[in-house]
């Protein structure tokens, strides 16, 4: 699972948990247009991961068919369908719509606008472009209920009239405008009023524009901020890296010749529909001024690579029409001496070729961006059964959360894992730094760290630190990013460090069974009462774990701590909700955890399982 798959999926069942009431959990920093429909899906079918995925799964797919419609519409068949094609075998389109992420429905709610506005654009009077006009406006505004991103069509629209029109201001007073964004309003109106009703308001809106593009790291990660030189370069390695995904699969020099060819189409491609758009050439101006509007909010956000995808739709109908003009200028002039269009088609070829070897075996070498995490637990499990110890282990990890414990889960190996990472200091540049006290305290036993954040966060007294008790073990060449695993030297068998004597607790082994129901229902709520007592004779803090095997049950507020007095009893209360069907002996356990106040240190002191033997639709 990527990291905001897991987020979503959390959505998902926090709807679920509050029947579908609106609250601000699920509304804040993206809408849920998503999560919602996924909910649904999950009462209709389950909430297994691969059953959610098939929501993004069913957008790619029909993405293509609408590309296609767009681009016969604007040009001809021919480009429609070559674009397709393009889309159709991207392998890093294929990556994203095979997994629980925004971009792909997303990307269907804007090739579905361009195609209607397009639509409303060719029929300039009678009723019929006036319903393409509000079926448009229903796409943008689903777009936007669907991610903040495509909130670059409602600037592109009034761009293109008055860049067509030489700044004729009366243009925009047109019934088919007007209506695009009347419809467009409707439809986010109830993104807007569940927004207001949970208190979230713009919150989420301005995250985007302001939270989450100013300081991500130590220095800004917006465009904006680097030298303009920096910025090019970079600009031009995650355009080819995203264009060319999948090229360093292959082998030399045939990769290289998929990654030079893709980037110098690309170039092409742009320079040559300048003309039409200096011109003001309608189906030209359309195309360039809304690849405009999308690379201006890409330069003042943050650079996520996986954002260049919106540019995929306006890239592949420009240079699907490029080779299909170019073909038939070559084939009309009967003469092959125009060097441009024979080094257009010879590009795009290549491209083309790779393309569909690279798409159709994306299921083969593309396990996701952090398929790293899959092959450090597996060196870890090996390393532990040949070093005989049968006791759990416990990963320090800096990663996003849910990244090593999906892994670890799926491997199946007998580890807990916590970040180690604390907030900066009050005057420190970074937002996070590597917590040494915690490391010293709760003793690791490996350490799994992505190789993108290790220069970041290991500076040289870290590593001098980390590198008195720890030795590298692994390096993952996982494409396309990789992990380095550290081992603990002479790392103790206990997995957990030893606490005082007479610290102590216990479980009410009796009431959390009676609380554990037998039989549950997908989408329902429960509730599960853990009774702790301090049976030792000093004030000590408790961490209360509730978990189950596998992800068949959410549970709310995972975490509790609590502070008992010598012989005092708390009362906890868990919500649960299960999200796939499930038939069989499910284990509910409840673990306690006694924590030192002294030295910090952790031990897992008692343990009480219930069982679930049915989980229904």
């Amino acid at each position: 699972m990527y990291p905001d798959e897991g987020q979503y999926h959390w959505k998902v069942n926090k709807i679920l948990v509050n029947n579908w009431v609106p609250v601000a959990e699920v509304f804040n920093y993206n809408p849920p247009f998503l999560q919602y429909i996924e909910a649904g899906v999950t009462l209709l079918f389950g909430g297994e991961l691969n059953t959610l995925r098939m929501v993004s799964v069913i957008f790619g797919s029909l993405t293509i068919p609408f590309l296609y419609l767009f681009g016969k519409t604007m040009y001809n068949r021919k480009t429609g369908l070559l674009a397709a094609i393009f889309l159709t075998f991207s392998s890093y389109h294929i990556l994203y719509s095979r997994t629980i992420m925004l971009e792909t429905p997303t990307i269907f709610f804007i090739t579905a606008f361009l195609y209607f506005f397009w639509l409303s654009q060719r029929c300039e009077h009678g009723t019929k472009g006036m319903i393409y006009a509000a079926v448009a406006g229903a796409m943008m505004g689903l777009s936007f209920d669907a991610k903040y991103m495509a909130g670059f069509l409602v600037p592109a629209v009034p761009a293109y009239i008055l860049w067509t029109n030489k700044f004729n201001f009366k243009a925009l007073i047109n019934k088919k405008v007007l209506l695009i964004y009347l419809f467009a309003f409707l439809f986010v109106l109830p993104l807007l009023f569940s927004l207001f009703y949970t208190n979230v308001g713009f919150h989420g809106i301005s995250y985007y524009v302001e939270g989450r593009f100013e300081k991500q790291t130590s220095t800004s990660n917006r465009a904006l901020s680097i030298p303009i030189a920096d910025l090019i370069i970079k600009t031009g390695e995650k355009i080819q890296e995203v264009l060319s995904w999948g090229a360093v699969t292959m082998t030399s020099p045939w990769k290289d010749i998929f990654s030079i060819s893709a980037i110098l189409l690309f170039i092409i491609t742009l320079f040559y529909y300048l003309h039409g758009f200096i011109y003001r050439e309608k189906k030209d101006s359309f195309l360039v001024i809304s690849l405009i509007m999308v690379s201006i909010l890409l330069l003042l956000s943050a650079a996520y690579k996986h954002y260049l995808l919106y540019l995929l739709p306006f890239y592949f109908i420009m240079l699907s029409n490029l080779a299909v003009t170019s073909f038939e200028h070559l084939r009309k002039e009967n003469s092959y001496t125009n060097v441009f269009r024979i080094l257009m088609l010879s590009l795009t070829t290549v491209v083309l070729l790779s393309y569909i070897v690279s798409g159709a075996t994306s299921s083969y070498w593309d396990e996701g961006e952090y398929s790293w995490a899959k092959s450090s637990v597996e060196y870890i499990k090996n390393d532990v059964i040949r070093d005989g110890f049968e006791g759990e282990i416990l990963i320090g990890k800096i990663t996003l959360s849910g990244i090593v414990e999906n892994a670890i889960y799926l491997g199946g190996l007998n580890a807990q894992s916590f970040t180690i990472l604390k907030i900066g200091e009050k005057y420190s540049s970074k937002i996070a730094e590597v917590d040494l006290e915690r490391v010293d305290i709760l003793k690791p036993d490996y350490l799994i760290i992505d190789k993108d954040k290790y220069p970041f966060y290991f500076t040289p007294y870290v590593t001098e630190e980390i590198f008195k008790n720890y030795t590298i073990v692994f390096h993952s060449p996982t494409y396309p990013y990789g992990s380095i695993v550290f081992k603990k030297i002479n790392k103790q068998q206990d997995g957990f460090s030893l606490i005082t004597d007479g610290e102590n607790g216990e479980i009410s082994r009796d009431m959390f069974n009676k609380s554990v129901p037998m039989v549950m229902k997908v989408g329902e709520v429960y509730t599960l009462l853990v009774e702790v007592k301090n049976t030792g004779n000093t004030t000590i803090k408790f961490d209360v774990h509730v978990h189950s095997n596998g992800y068949i049950i959410s549970v709310d507020d995972e975490w509790r701590n609590i502070t008992l007095n010598k012989g005092s009893i708390n009362m906890l209360k868990f919500k649960i909700a299960p999200y796939q069907e499930y038939r069989g002996k499910l284990p509910i356990t409840v673990d306690l955890y006694a924590r030192s106040e002294e030295t910090g240190a952790y031990k897992k002191i008692d343990s009480s399982t219930g069982y679930v033997y049915l989980i229904e639709k």
